[in-house]
């Protein structure tokens, strides 16, 4: 939980042909020590392709299912993820404080946040949650602090947020009125629940595209914690059901779901890496009902929960960045604002659009 910078050392290098900005030497050692990356995420062929002479870049392959061809530039992507990470700071330090990101974590022009009346959830009824949530309070606004540093004067302000008119529109689509996640641990829950599995499409989804290894190992890190974070608020949400013996929480957040994956497209399509786009899934969301039908394991049967929202292969879903836009925006438009953010994310104008996916 410790705060960390991924670009403090004095040595520095650039990948030749690229226009990054120089990275950082400090994490030379990962993925040469684990080949974790070799194994799964980026192909078995990463670590032959890097620059023998260069240990912080990732070399561009020749073969484009293995790494990056084209897309967004690392700082993009970095951008893009302190964008959620604003958001998602911004909605544990409310809940568990009262209070929001200090002026000196949000740019020198930082859009303003929009909350109810009265936000430090009262954790009395729920201690334990509390202390959770005070933990991913803390390790959302290191996610911050880590991507301001890293990313120097390229770093944007904190767009615009609004947590009170963005929760009361989506209540209304799940069936609960002027839904208000800061009344109750309850609702809190709810409210985690529809970022935390965003946020580690998000992360999966634009892993490819970034050739910084210094990067890489970052946004591994961060999306390793938001997969935790994920993971103990469907637990939560889960065992709140089962612990009662009926399925309140498990059917709102299975509307929760479906919205999600309804204004995120439904139409799957292959890997374009040449023009920033991973593997999309047309069901790329799940809800949290225990599979009574059984997980299939050796060809029996057993009954299981839904913890962890994995495809055929056991792997975490991709979301492009214009789908994620479409979840934050609250629609299956294309627009460039909307829902939690009011203005729109603080990108480029080609990146902050959502996809179109009315009809498909």
């Amino acid at each position: 939980m410790s705060k960390s910078n991924i670009s403090n050392d004095k040595a520095q290098t650039v990948e030749s042909g690229t226009a990054e900005r120089p990275t950082s030497s400090g994490r030379r050692r990962f993925l040469t020590n684990t080949g974790m990356f070799s194994a799964g995420l980026v192909g078995s062929t990463l670590l032959a392709a890097c620059n023998s002479n260069n240990n912080d870049n990732v070399a561009i392959a020749s073969n484009s299912n293995n790494v990056y061809i084209g897309g967004p530039s690392d700082a993009d992507i970095l951008n893009f993820a302190l964008n959620l990470e604003y958001l998602e700071a911004q909605y544990y330090l409310y809940a568990v404080t009262g209070n929001g990101l200090q002026p000196k974590d949000m740019g020198s022009n930082p859009g303003s946040v929009i909350v109810p009346g009265t936000t430090k959830v009262d954790f009395s009824t729920n201690k334990l949650l509390g202390l959770y949530a005070a933990e991913i309070a803390q390790d959302e606004l290191h996610h911050v602090q880590l991507l301001r540093s890293a990313l120097g004067t390229s770093a944007v302000d904190q767009p615009a947020i609004d947590l009170k008119n963005s929760f009361a529109a989506l209540g209304g689509l799940i069936g609960v009125p002027n839904f208000d996640p800061f009344s109750s641990p309850t609702n809190f829950l709810l409210g985690a629940f529809i970022f935390e599995d965003v946020g580690v499409t998000a992360y999966h989804g634009g892993a490819p595209f970034i050739k910084s290894r210094a990067y890489l190992d970052a946004a591994a890190g961060i999306l390793a914690v938001e997969a935790y974070h994920a993971g103990l608020i469907r637990t939560f949400l889960t065992a709140a059901d089962y612990n009662a013996g009926n399925t309140t929480f498990t059917d709102l957040a299975d509307k929760i779901s479906a919205v999600r994956d309804a204004v995120d497209g439904t139409t799957s399509s292959k890997a374009d890496y040449a023009n920033g786009l991973p593997p999309i899934a047309a069901n790329d969301d799940q809800g949290i009902s225990i599979n009574t039908t059984g997980v299939d394991i050796y060809g029996s049967n057993y009954p299981a929960t839904n913890i962890v929202p994995a495809d055929a292969n056991g792997l975490v879903y991709n979301r492009s960045i214009a789908q994620v836009h479409n979840v934050v925006y609250a629609t299956a438009a294309q627009v460039s604002k909307g829902g939690f953010f009011p203005n729109g994310t603080n990108l480029p104008s080609n990146l902050k659009m959502s996809a179109n996916n009315n009809g498909g």
